[in-house]
């Protein structure tokens, strides 16, 4: 016969303890054990249905050949290994006692799990509440779970909120509506998340500006001597008012002097666009140079010349087709004006009417250099006109 480790082999113990000593043909020949759904062989042998396939998967593992536990007979697991009832009855019937601790029952084995175990009081079973785990007999199971469990539930009596009973200290330790004194010692008790507003707002013994902070008071005293320090300063208050109130009329008197200047150049700029309107049979070309002081300077040290606008067309309200030209600047000058003036040149462009329009060109030119200068009065745009246009070959049709 083969020998076998419990250990090794059996996967599930019982944890009956029987009133008479079971017999040997009712035991497993692995675990040694009464049996527990018995399978027996076509050898004539029994085992515990886990331990028989517990041995049966191992020696598959191994790639070996099934044979009997008990005689090393081969076996055949479809053919040679069948359920044994009849003994199953015999273990079944058989008289045990209650395994758990303080039960006097006994009664048949059949019996345990569905009519004994389901309502035995000595039993034990698992806590329910969270994270507790702990193993209680039945009838102690409602005591601890309502009043002995660290873990049963609590409602914060400041916040309200849920907390395990063992956790409830850490909570306090930080919940918002706990009760603190204030930090000022002025005997107040406030919930924990309203300190910074009682001190900021409420509290008498907070040190805060005086109410003429803005005059130009410097004093810092307790909210609660506030009304005393207003009464030994009202003299000092006073000249700080004085003060103040000078201090705004300059600087109403400078805004309104700034005033008076944007309503006259808005009334400039009304004049400017009342002349527009009145001479709306004119070309206007406007064009915005940024960086003018840097643009002058590389003119000046790296030997750039002209700037060129964008193209555009003579035409107006009046003319249905009009020229293609364009500005031409030199900032540093250009001719007998080169580096003492800003020299300015219209230049013509061919265009899509040039085939129609009477050449050459017999139209006003004016430039009008805008002043740029801060003090809106002292403004004063540089104007003037193009002379001797009419005898300006420049100015004839385009060819090229």
């Amino acid at each position: 016969m083969a020998e076998f480790k419990t250990d090794e082999h059996c996967p599930v113990g019982l944890d009956e303890e029987f009133v008479e000593a079971v017999d040997e043909d009712l035991q497993c020949l692995i675990c040694h054990l009464p049996l527990k759904e018995p399978l027996q062989t076509r050898c004539g042998h029994r085992y515990c249905k886990d331990c028989l396939e517990e041995y049966i998967r191992r020696h598959r593992s191994k790639g070996q050949s099934l044979t009997c536990p008990a005689d090393g007979h081969n076996l055949d697991e479809d053919r040679d290994v069948f359920p044994d009832k009849a003994t199953e009855r015999k273990i079944l019937s058989l008289v045990i006692k209650c395994p758990s601790d303080g039960c006097g029952w006994t009664g048949e084995l059949r019996n345990k799990e569905l009519v004994h175990l389901e309502s035995c009081s000595f039993m034990l079973l698992v806590c329910v509440n969270f994270s507790c785990g702990a193993k209680v007999q039945r009838r102690h199971l409602e005591q601890h779970q309502l009043f002995e469990c660290p873990w049963r539930i609590f409602n914060c009596e400041y916040c309200s909120e849920p907390h395990p009973e063992c956790q409830m200290q850490d909570h306090i330790k930080e919940c918002s509506r706990f009760p603190v004194t204030c930090p000022n010692s002025c005997g107040r008790s406030i919930p924990r998340e309203m300190v910074s507003t009682h001190t900021e707002d409420e509290c008498p013994l907070t040190v805060i500006s005086c109410p003429y902070a803005r005059m130009g008071c410097k004093t810092k005293i307790q909210r609660q001597a506030v009304e005393s320090h207003l009464e030994s300063s009202t003299r000092v208050h006073l000249d700080l008012v004085s003060v103040k109130l000078h201090e705004t009329e300059v600087k109403l008197g400078d805004t309104e002097i700034k005033l008076d200047n944007t309503e006259t150049l808005l009334y400039k700029t009304k004049s400017e666009l009342k002349d527009a309107m009145e001479s709306l049979h004119t070309t206007t070309y406007i064009w915005k140079i940024d960086g003018y002081s840097e643009v002058l300077r590389q003119a000046k040290t790296e030997g750039k010349k002209a700037l060129h606008s964008d193209p555009f067309y003579t035409k107006t309200e009046k003319d249905s087709n009009g020229y293609k030209v364009k500005v031409v600047i030199y900032p540093n000058g250009d001719g007998t004006g080169k580096g003492t003036h800003l020299s300015v040149f219209i230049e013509v462009i061919k265009g899509a009417y040039d085939a129609i329009l009477p050449w050459p060109i017999k139209k006003k030119v004016k430039l009008e250099l805008v002043d740029q200068q801060e003090d809106l009065p002292q403004r004063e745009n540089v104007i003037g006109e193009i002379r001797d246009i009419f005898s300006n070959q420049s100015l004839s049709r385009p060819t090229g």
